[in-house]
């Protein structure tokens, strides 16, 4: 399931057992920028305990919040699916990231997702992001499994769940760090 590529838009790093960093220990992170001045994405399975409508007027239901990283945790930015969105940068695996929110928010609100046509989308406090070379640095150094973008399979429905369901796909030595504690130092 690694694939030892160059990081891209819509690959996902999947971090490695004990790397030993607060933020990204068990985290799943989805890439939409991957360049010569350096790499963003967000944390696809790090849920807060807030919900969209606790920040922002006119949505529905209780869609929760994930922590997309630690930079400019007090941002607000969306992965979502809708095509012809103004503004909306592709970020590979049709999906987008942001675009006019007015238009995005009467989409979002008119649409039906339990017709499972198109998956909700995610919401981000904050994103994480590396310098030139940094990201690359890492993955020469072990911290990040790499999962090419023609591997990834719907990347916003995944829970907060996903590193160890990931980490049981790779099976062998990684198989075992599926049912591991989050601290194994506990156990």
């Amino acid at each position: 399931m690694q694939d030892n590529t160059t990081p891209k838009k819509g690959c996902i790093l999947v971090s490695k057992p004990l790397i030993d960093d607060g933020f990204f220990e068990q985290s799943i992170i989805y890439i939409t920028a991957h360049d010569s001045e350096g790499s963003l994405g967000f944390a696809l399975n790090k849920k807060s305990s807030l919900i969209v409508q606790d920040l922002l007027d006119g949505f529905s239901g209780r869609e929760p919040i994930y922590y997309g990283g630690p930079v400019e945790q007090d941002a607000l930015f969306y992965l979502h699916s809708f095509n012809g969105i103004p503004g909306a940068i592709n970020v590979g695996n049709n999906l987008f990231l942001g675009g006019d929110f007015e238009i995005f928010k009467r989409r979002y609100v008119g649409h039906n997702f339990n017709s499972n046509e198109i998956p909700r989308p995610k919401f981000f406090l904050g994103y994480s992001g590396w310098s030139e070379g940094q990201l690359i640095e890492e993955l020469q150094h072990d911290t990040w499994l790499l999962v090419d973008s023609s591997r990834v399979i719907d990347p916003l429905s995944l829970s907060s769940n996903a590193w160890r369901e990931y980490m049981r796909k790779m099976g062998g030595k990684y198989a075992l760090w599926a049912n591991s504690p989050t601290d194994p130092l506990l156990n």
